[in-house]
């Protein structure tokens, strides 16, 4: 989605809709496979010093479970606003120093930024272990390392040392 600020009037609201196409976009394998749709409804207003873009994102996605790894269908309904200014010293907006304003990078973050840094499907439930791995909390794992002792010392014991 890219807006052109030099065709928006001044001090007037324009809305903006589209779906925006992330099939090529790569992800991290850990966390989220792929986006399957993303609508988005956009309403930008621009004056003498800024863009403001208030967007109403819509989105299909495909994350990981935290437990089993299958991929779990997720569906996104945000809301945000961007600010824009051509002015580098402005702190309260993103830096756009060009006419056109390509909000593709910015929706994905607002998307990325909304999963959920856990995902579990529906029904899975924490396995207990399985072929060489157990699961144990924390204090467990303190517990059992304070009473633990290292194998490869035992020799050691007994080695006579006059």
């Amino acid at each position: 989605m890219k807006i052109n600020r030099q065709t928006l009037p001044l001090n007037k609201e324009v809305s903006f809709a589209e779906d925006i196409d992330f099939s090529d976009a790569k992800f991290d394998p850990s966390f989220l496979r792929k986006i399957i749709s993303c609508h988005v409804e956009a309403k930008a207003y621009q004056n003498q010093e800024i863009l403001r873009v208030i967007f109403a994102v819509k989105s299909q996605v495909v994350a990981i479970s935290a437990y089993s790894l299958k991929d779990v269908p997720i569906s996104l309904k945000l809301h945000d606003e961007l600010v824009f200014s051509d002015n580098s010293e402005d702190a309260t907006a993103f830096y756009e120093p060009q006419n056109i304003v390509e909000l593709d990078d910015h929706i994905l973050g607002l998307i990325l930024s909304h999963i959920p840094s856990k995902v579990v499907g529906k029904g899975e439930k924490l396995p207990s272990g399985g072929e060489g791995y157990r699961i144990i909390s924390e204090d467990e794992y303190l517990k059992e390392k304070e009473t633990k002792t290292d194998s490869r010392w035992e020799k050691l014991d007994s080695v006579k040392i006059e």
